[in-house]
């Protein structure tokens, strides 16, 4: 093998030695002229500048929808009164429906937990099409009337092209996975003009990690990607709030009891979107079926509620300055949960984070209104810009970003002591009630749990059912010692499973124990007679670290595996070294 950038490999045959070039990825031929730290970064402003124009590209689309349907469709439905509004989440949603099942199921719902798929289970692997069909996806939601939000489409359109960006150059999955986490922190950035939130975001919540290796690159796409939305669409926080003052100290209780209950209604929040997901997808309609139930209940909701409609943040403007009376902020609280659930059980596509800072303002602005009218001097505008974090960080369990966006979005440093109490007490409280959060329940539900993969200790992140080995020799409890050793003799197995007349595993004996049963002179006996008199059970999903624990209480070398209570298969302590060594 000869040196260099083109590396040459030569194999000898009976014509001679042939050569057989190998070309290098991109990324390899880069890294062999500059620091690696270097190209991270170059890396990292490309996906900053196509994330930072995407979030762009992706407001504007919006607006045309928005417009296309709220003032073009206006004029020719006039005819239908108020009831013209019920007919655009309907084609909305009919056409988002048809888009994504034809071309993109993954572009289907809010959009973030499919990246942590990615990161998590293909190792930051996107398909490229996810960006074309998110985009008008969830824009033609949002622009119809669908009750979501922008950010979460904006985090897949930025992750996927990192993803691809990256394929391309052939980098190694531990820089495609930081290359995703950059697009996802750089759409954040630009769409709330928020780049420590941004880089938040990403760590927090779609690597579920604070290590400092990935903050750099995070870093820089994210202040390239805020620097041109501010280019394009200003330089002011995402929200106009008015000064408010937070009150003396003595007063901050008020903040513990709002983060008590933004806690609760953060939980309520992800029971709620996945309680009506659960209820469209049980519905054996046809998808276009569900699409329109789902647009003429939200489309209902708004002939006389316009607020639930899109993003909604000029209500939240007016929640922020206390312009909204008790009954209204009640009222679109709870409008706005159902709204957003039937939205996307209903099969659109669009972000869940917006949604739950407004439910949050109508939150905060209640419970300050409320106290008001107990002559407690509060604020219901401070109360609503801090109960946005509190929701967000109750639903999302993810309370340094959730403090770092509320201070970036509404430029108050002032409230940055009420924001900490609150977003850390609702997601504690949250997290007391559920492991899972907003992003993560919707990977549980379908098997894929990201807060234990996310443990940093191997033992306690892979669960006995992710090791027990699948045995090609299976016998069933009678079967004699003799019968049995005649099928190991035929393998080179060292260990069988034992079943019942269930067909349920009930242990596990080895090649030797079947060998000695036989200089003993035993061969005629029932193999079961091997199996200990107990045997230790263990359910599928304990962790490994539980088993260890367990085979060492009881001084066993295996487990049997059960799933409910029926045995699966059994678990070894070679089985937990295998899995402690292998490498990603």
């Amino acid at each position: 093998m000869r040196h260099g950038v083109n590396l040459h490999f030569y194999r000898k045959t009976a014509a001679g030695e042939i050569e057989i070039p190998f070309q290098l990825s991109a990324h390899a031929r880069l890294t062999s002229k500059l620091p690696e730290r270097i190209i991270l970064l170059l890396y990292a402003v490309a996906i900053g500048v196509v994330a930072g124009y995407g979030a762009v590209g992706f407001r504007k689309l919006i607006q045309l929808f928005d417009w296309l349907f709220f003032y073009v469709g206006t004029s020719y439905l006039r005819v239908l009164g108020r009831g013209e509004v019920i007919i655009f989440p309907v084609i909305g949603l009919v056409i988002v429906s048809m888009l994504v099942r034809r071309f993109a199921p993954e572009a289907k719902g809010h959009g973030v937990p499919e990246v942590m798929a990615a990161i998590a289970e293909r190792g930051g692997v996107i398909r490229p099409r996810v960006v074309v069909v998110k985009a008008v996806a969830s824009a033609l939601t949002i622009g119809s009337g669908g009750s979501v939000g922008r950010e979460g489409p904006i985090v897949q359109i930025g992750s996927a092209f990192g993803s691809v960006f990256g394929q391309m150059l052939g980098v190694p999955k531990r820089y495609l996975r930081l290359m995703v986490a950059c697009g996802a922190g750089a759409g954040i950035a630009a769409t709330f003009n928020a780049p420590i939130g941004g880089v938040m975001f990403a760590a927090e919540v779609i690597l579920g990690s604070f290590a400092l290796e990935n903050f750099t690159a995070i870093m820089m796409s994210s202040v390239v990607s805020a620097a041109i939305g501010r280019i394009y669409l200003g330089n002011h926080p995402s929200f106009d709030i008015p000064i408010h003052d937070v009150g003396p100290f003595r007063a901050y209780w008020v903040y513990v009891l709002l983060g008590l209950v933004s806690g609760l209604w953060g939980t309520l929040y992800v029971k709620v979107l996945y309680r009506v997901e659960d209820w469209f997808d049980a519905r054996r309609w046809p998808f276009w079926v569900k699409a329109v139930v789902g647009g003429i209940a939200v489309g209902v909701i708004g002939v006389w509620f316009p607020q639930i409609f899109g993003v909604g943040y000029g209500t939240i403007d007016r929640a922020l300055s206390a312009h909204l009376p008790l009954y209204l902020l009640g009222t679109l609280l709870v409008l706005k949960l159902l709204a957003t659930s039937i939205t996307i059980g209903a099969g659109g596509s669009g972000g869940v984070f917006s949604p739950g800072l407004y439910q949050g303002a109508m939150l905060g602005g209640l419970v300050g209104v409320m106290l008001s009218h107990a002559h407690i001097a509060v604020s219901p505008g401070a109360l609503a810009a801090i109960g946005m974090a509190g929701v967000f960080a109750g639903s999302a369990q993810a309370p340094v970003t959730s403090i770092t966006m509320l201070f970036e979005m509404t430029g108050d440093y002032s409230m940055i002591l009420p924001l900490m109490i609150t977003s850390v007490l609702s997601a504690t409280v949250a997290g007391l009630i559920s492991p899972q959060n907003i992003y993560t329940m919707k990977l549980f539900r379908r098997g894929l749990d990201i807060v234990r993969l996310r443990e940093p200790d191997r033992m306690k992140a892979l669960t006995v059912g992710d090791v027990i080995q699948e045995n090609r020799l299976v016998f069933d409890a009678h079967t004699s010692i003799e019968t049995a050793w005649g099928s190991f003799a035929k393998t080179s197995e060292w260990f069988a499973l034992v079943r019942d007349a269930k067909r349920g595993v009930v242990g596990s004996v080895a090649r030797v124990q079947v060998v000695e049963a036989l200089r003993a002179d035993r061969g005629g006996e029932p193999i079961h007679n091997l199996l200990p008199a107990q045997m230790v059970r263990i359910d599928e999903r304990a962790s490994l670290a539980e088993a260890l624990a367990l085979m060492n209480e009881h001084g066993v070398t295996y487990l049997l595996v059960c799933r409910g209570d029926v045995g699966i298969g059994v678990v070894g302590s070679s089985d937990v070294i295998r899995a402690y060594r292998r490498v990603d």
